[in-house]
């Protein structure tokens, strides 16, 4: 789902939910204890939030799973040019 489909105030509790656990397991690699509670309050990982609180948490995790993925990837193009490098 997009970033823009996560920012609608109609999206149903359960896209939230499973929205927050695909962002959550690819940036910490286990899943999160979350659930919709009723009235836009969900439990998450034992702590109640809202539901605004857990959207800003979702562009969080996501930002921070994009930023680590191309730091990742600048690292491994850094390592071949130096393996190329050491070759020489």
């Amino acid at each position: 789902m997009s970033s823009a489909a996560v920012d609608d105030v109609h999206l149903p509790p359960r896209y939230v939910v499973e929205n927050y656990r695909k962002a959550y397991l690819v940036l910490n690699g286990c899943e999160p204890s979350v659930r919709y509670m009723g009235n836009q309050w969900y439990s998450v990982n034992g702590e109640t939030v809202h539901r605004s609180t857990i959207m800003e948490e979702i562009q969080r995790l996501r930002s921070l799973a994009q930023t680590r993925s191309l730091q990742t990837a600048n690292k491994s193009v850094i390592q071949k040019l130096i393996a190329r490098l050491k070759a020489l």
